[in-house]
């Protein structure tokens, strides 16, 4: 049993090993990209239009960011099993994709500057714009909280979220995102960035979806652990 248990947990380490892997992997795929889309938007052949049909750059641009995220989710419902494990997966890689997108960027481009830099996050269905600390803080949040969900699973401390718990950490999502679009002019040019970001409303959006996961760990932990879970059950 204690041999099995071994071989479960260094199966698991593995598993958590590739996953980031894949992150890594997917932030230099995405900095790359970055780094040709910034030559062709100084060349002058990539541009918003905020008053007129984007262009087929732009479009591009836009479904290969939605792309992506197929990705990640792909990758997610291949390598577990349930619900709460594919959701700490596809936390695990957005994650990683996200902060390691940054740090290959300033290696390639030396961008950003600080981590006050403005930039366009994301453009579905509009532009996100934000300092590049809010999605590292945000990204931040979905490793630690996407790596302890596999390990507890592995521990047999299954974490069920309750109805409410969902509910909160959704509503927290959505409001992250109002933090990043609320301030979008509706002019964009891909420069001219708000004056202040609204982390009076980005902060409470971290918080609530942070004290949602935080609350379901709670009520796992009241309710007595389940058998530990073969590592073929996680992936």
């Amino acid at each position: 049993m204690e041999h099995g248990a071994r071989l479960e947990g260094r199966s698991l380490i593995w598993l958590s090993v590739w996953t980031a892997v894949f992150g890594v992997t997917m932030g230099f795929f995405e900095a790359a990209v970055v780094v040709y889309l910034n030559r062709l938007q100084a060349l002058g052949e990539l541009a918003f239009s905020p008053q007129g049909r984007p262009g087929v750059l732009l479009v591009t641009e836009v479904l290969r960011e939605a792309a992506s995220l197929g990705m990640i989710c792909a990758v997610a419902c291949l390598s577990a099993r349930g619900l709460v494990p594919r959701l700490a997966q596809a936390g695990i890689i957005f994650g990683l994709w996200d902060v390691f997108y940054y740090v290959f960027l300033r290696l390639l481009i030396g961008f950003p500057a600080t981590p006050l830099t403005w930039d366009v996050l994301f453009l579905i269905p509009r532009p996100w714009l934000g300092p590049v600390l809010a999605p590292v803080l945000v990204s931040a949040a979905l490793v630690a909280c996407g790596f302890h969900a596999l390990w507890a699973e592995r521990c047999g401390r299954e974490i069920r979220p309750a109805a409410w718990h969902w509910a909160l950490g959704l509503a927290g999502g959505l409001v992250v995102v109002l933090s990043f679009t609320i301030g979008t002019p509706a002019d964009f040019t891909g420069t001219n960035f708000p004056s202040r970001f609204r982390w009076e409303v980005f902060l409470p959006g971290l918080t609530a979806g942070l004290a949602a996961y935080l609350a379901a760990i709670r009520r796992g932990a009241a309710r007595p652990a389940a058998p530990q879970r073969r590592t073929s059950d996680l992936g």
